[in-house]
This record gives structure tokens, sequence and C-alpha cells, in this order.
């Protein structure tokens, strides 16, 4: 993939608004999305959780590859009218609260485009309304809000500056599009592949559209999942350094078999002529889907993008979010390269346990005799 093509899909999605339970306008655009390429298939579950699947009809029957990111990004919503040009708006996922209480916010009815001129709100303070935590908001004077009505902090939507590409929602509409790029060019080189794309919804909340999507049913158990997510540079990585091979999160470690073989295939792309810088780490500033998945009994390995101003946090004042252009080229590059693999993700795993038992039998061979003969009494 080029870099031009993500590029292309971020431009497409990643201005729109969104928040939790409020993802509409990206869902419309990722069944756009689907509409323009026929050999996709979109499923939904009762949820509005998507699932799009491409299956080449000479692909092999190993265990399809499932990518996975959310739809939504930290905002406010469910709004309730507290006086004259005042509401509180529901806290809808994690921001710095100092910052936020000093902050505008912008104001979307759902009935209209997303391309709508939205309504500039301020916060006034921090607020528990009937057991509910969010924030009073001061609108204009002859302005109201709708029931439906749900909001983002006041940020530019998209801007590219050098290398770097700057978002209010990049957490994880970048992860979103880096898993339709990945559908993209496995459906250009018509590849014969199993694969798919899970995007859910309400993840900032508790991760409330995969606890579903897991527990209904409605996901292929055989099938092997591979997180797609934005974690913040802050747990260690660099940007501009390469996607992140992640081993697990704060709560969990990933399947470790699949983990091995996605940094031995990692690995030997590293040592190709086009070769792919990566990391490979831990990440365990934060709990990621994947452990919802892995809890589940869900084969599940995670890849990650370095993100820098974690959910809008910036120095001093919430800022856009902001992630590295060959950190998600390299991402899309190394996800085909596991999907074109004879025998998927799980035969690398084989192979990098193979790999590590062949090197400790060596050693032993190696150092035994000597650990025998230097034996004290």
């Amino acid at each position: 993939m080029d870099q031009e093509t993500f590029l292309t899909l971020a431009r497409q999605l990643m201005p729109l608004p969104t928040a939790p339970f409020h993802e509409h306008w990206v869902i419309a655009a990722v069944e756009a999305f689907v509409a323009a390429r026929p050999t996709l298939h979109l499923r939904r579950d009762i949820t509005g959780n998507l699932l799009l699947l491409y299956t080449h009809p000479r692909a092999s029957r190993s265990s399809r590859l499932i990518a996975t990111a959310h739809l939504d990004h930290p905002g406010l919503g469910f709004p309730q009218p507290l006086g004259k040009g005042e509401y509180f708006l529901e806290k809808l996922g994690g921001v710095n609260l100092a910052q936020a209480c000093r902050s505008r916010v912008r104001l979307y009815d759902p009935r209209r485009a997303a391309g709508q001129r939205p309504l500039l709100g301020r916060i006034s303070g921090h607020h528990w309304h009937r057991e509910i935590e969010g924030f009073v908001v001061q609108v204009p004077p002859g302005t109201a809000l709708g029931p439906g009505a749900f909001g983002m902090w006041d940020l530019p939507a998209l801007r590219q500056r050098g290398r770097l590409l700057y978002g209010r929602a990049c957490d994880d509409l970048a992860g979103a599009v880096a898993g339709l790029c990945f559908l993209d060019e496995l459906i250009r080189q018509q590849a014969r592949v199993r694969v798919g794309l899970l995007l859910t919804r309400a993840e900032e909340v508790g991760f409330a559209g995969m606890i579903e999507a897991s527990q209904s049913g409605w996901l292929d158990r055989e099938a092997i999942y591979v997180n797609l997510e934005c974690s913040s540079a802050s747990a260690g990585a660099i940007l501009g350094a390469g996607p992140i091979v992640r081993a697990g999160d704060r709560s969990c470690l990933f399947d470790p078999h699949l983990h091995g073989g996605m940094a031995l295939l990692a690995s030997e792309l590293a040592q190709t002529k086009t070769s792919l810088s990566f990391q490979r780490k831990l990440m365990d500033g934060g709990t990621c889907e994947a452990s919802v998945l892995h809890g589940a009994g869900f084969r599940t390995a995670a890849l990650a993008l370095p993100l820098g101003n974690y959910h809008n946090q910036g120095a001093e004042a919430l800022a856009p979010e902001f992630i590295h252009l060959d950190d998600v080229v390299g991402l899309v590059r190394l996800l085909v390269h596991v999907a074109l693999q004879p025998g998927g993700l799980a035969q690398a795993g084989v192979r990098a346990g193979d790999y590590l038992a062949r090197s400790l039998e060596a050693r032993h061979q190696r150092h035994a005799p000597r650990l025998r003969e230097t034996l004290t009494s």
C-alpha cells in the first residue's frame, strides 16, 4: 500500500464527527467503501458493529485473519437542559478534566449532514447529574440542542505537517482507516486469502461494542483476530520507528504464539529489500479491545500505532492527537504480509516456537559437556 491510499481514505473518514453511541456518519462512510468494492461483503450485528469480509474463491481453508478497530472517540452526548442556554452533557470516554473544563466543544445535530456547521459551546464545569458524570455546556443565545445531539472537542479535524498526521480522533479512526487499507490492498492484488475487518462501536466507554460482539455468538471462533489501535507513545514507543507488535496491554498478555509469529514475520519483512521498521512493546498505558477478545477465548494478537497527545491531552490544553505516516504505512504492509503467508499467522507462530526450541537445544548441546567437565565437588 502506498501512503496516498491511506491519506485518501483518511480524508474521507477521519474528519467525520463521532463519539460513543454516535458513530453513524463513520458507519455510512464504511458502507460507501464496501459498496464501491463488489468482492467485499458487509455484516452487522444487532447493535451496529460491522464485519467486512473478503473471501477469494480459491483461498485456502486456513483460519480467517480479521483485523479489528473501533469507530468512536471520547466526546459528549445525551444532552439534558439545565436552564436558559445551559445543558448537561454526559462525558463519553476519557479526557483530562482540567483541560476539558477550559475548552470549547463542537455540537452536532445527527439529523443533519456530517458537513454541517456545528454549534459552538463552552464547557463551564465538570458536573455529576443524577449519578452520571459529565459537563455543563453553555450554548449561544437563541440556540438549542436536540435530544440526539453530541459533541467533540473544538479541535482541527485533520491536517498533515510533514510526516505527522494530526486529527481530533486518530484513536481509533486512524486504526479503522488502516484496516480498510488492509482490505483494499488485498482486493487490489486479488489475493487468494480469507480476511476481514471488525469495526466496533462505543469502545471508549468500556468496550461496549466488542463485549457484545464477543459474547453474542456472532463472531467466528476459528478466526484469528488482530487488534489495530492507536496507543499512547508515553508507554515507551517512538513515533516514526514503525508499527508496534504489541504483546499485551495493562490488563493482560495476548496469545503468545500469535505474538511470536507476528514478530517473526515482521523480522523477516525487515530483512527484505523493501525493509520494515517495527517495535515490539507491551503498551501497558491502557486496556484495548484485544483484552476483551482474548478474555472471551478468541485467538488474539495486536498491532498498534504510537500516538501523540493521547485522548487529546496536550501540554497545557486539549490538542489534536497525532501519528506518524511511516508507522501506519508499515502497519498495513505488515498486516498484508501476514495475510499472504501460507498457513497464516498460526503457522508463523509454530515456526517461531520451533526456532526457539532449536536454538535452545543447540545451546544445550554446546554447553552441557563443559558444564559437566567443570563440575567441582
